[in-house]
């Protein structure tokens, strides 16, 4: 893994500013409809609300589309996000840790009462589309991610895939962490996991992606991440850490833009498309050819296409500390 991405995931790692505000906006019928027909599936329908963060909810950000066929590939249903440098993000991510500029998001996820209590399994689908001239240097475009929750509150991040300084990585949790005050109360900080993704195993940009996630949340729990149908990433351990939820989000979220502006890059606008987006009790309920999928997974820790692999440690008010595994293709997993 290069050295700038060790370093970008180290800020990424950082846990959640916890904080007593109200964290969604529910949607209006219309928006609750349209998501419902176009974007969400199973038990995802009908069961989302916006991020209180997000930036301004305008007409021109997103529109829905059917049957789209061209040079960007074949989706039935879905939706398209224009994610603009200038649609600054809210005030405790553009101006987070006092530099503005620093983060903008528009995601959808799952209120309290629908986040997936401790002890239970379920699978999840997020279909999108990034075309091959869009780059993240210096800065790092969230697709999708989980929150643990302890009670009502988010203390940390959860497993998050993303596309960082011009690298696709998956991030989860190990079992080991620390407790730490912060400004929101206190905060958690896990050592955890980057799997730095090949895209030449599977292109990643440029097409149709379809992402496929088993997750049992428990301390006996398992985490197993598939592209376009390969396992790419099966990781079994603790998934929880005391957490009593997970909550599932997915929608464009940059972060860390001011490393770039600072050094005299520029944002560019991110057109992103979803299809598909959904959770699940059983993988049949999102995905055709499921026994297959089933098939590729083995009682033990596995990954597959995959550039390198780094353990993190974190600690307060300061940097994760990254450790690469200098993963070797065909070697074990090393978690």
């Amino acid at each position: 893994m290069k050295k700038i991405l060790i370093i970008l995931l180290s800020f990424l790692l950082l846990p959640s500013l916890s904080y007593a505000g109200k964290w969604h906006t529910n949607m209006k019928k219309q928006e609750k409809k349209d998501f419902g027909r176009y974007v969400l599936k199973a038990q995802s329908k009908n069961k989302m609300v916006f991020n209180s963060r997000n930036v301004p909810n305008k007409k021109s950000l997103y529109k829905f589309f059917d049957n789209i066929e061209d040079h960007m590939g074949v989706a039935e249903q879905g939706i398209e996000f224009n994610l603009k440098y200038s649609d600054k993000g809210h005030k405790d991510d553009w101006n987070r840790w006092g530099e503005p500029g620093h983060a903008q998001r528009f995601q959808i996820m799952e209120p309290y009462k629908h986040t997936t209590k401790k002890g239970k399994t379920k699978w999840y689908r997020v279909g999108y589309f990034l075309s091959k001239d869009i780059n993240t240097p210096k800065h790092n475009l969230s697709l999708f991610d989980f929150k643990m929750l302890y009670g009502k509150g988010e203390k940390t991040v959860g497993p998050s895939f993303n596309y960082s300084n011009n690298s696709f990585g998956w991030l989860f949790n190990s079992p080991n962490y620390i407790v730490a005050k912060n400004e929101g109360g206190e905060a958690y900080y896990f050592d955890a996991y980057a799997v730095d993704l090949d895209h030449n195993y599977s292109p990643l940009k440029g097409k149709w992606v379809n992402i496929l996630i088993n997750a049992k949340w428990a301390k006996d729990g398992f985490l197993h991440l598939w592209i376009d149908g390969k396992l790419r990433s099966s990781y079994f351990g603790d998934m929880m850490a005391g957490a009593t939820s997970a909550r599932f989000k997915f929608g464009p979220y940059r972060n860390h833009m001011d490393d770039a502006t600072n050094a005299g890059l520029k944002i560019n606008d991110a057109i992103i498309r979803y299809s598909n987006v959904g959770k699940a009790d059983s993988c049949d309920e999102l995905w055709n050819g499921c026994d297959e999928i089933r098939g590729q997974l083995k009682n033990k820790s596995q990954v597959h296409g995959v550039v390198d692999v780094s353990f993190c440690k974190q600690f307060p008010n300061q940097p994760a500390q990254c450790k690469s595994f200098k993963y070797r293709k065909g070697s074990p997993a090393p978690f």
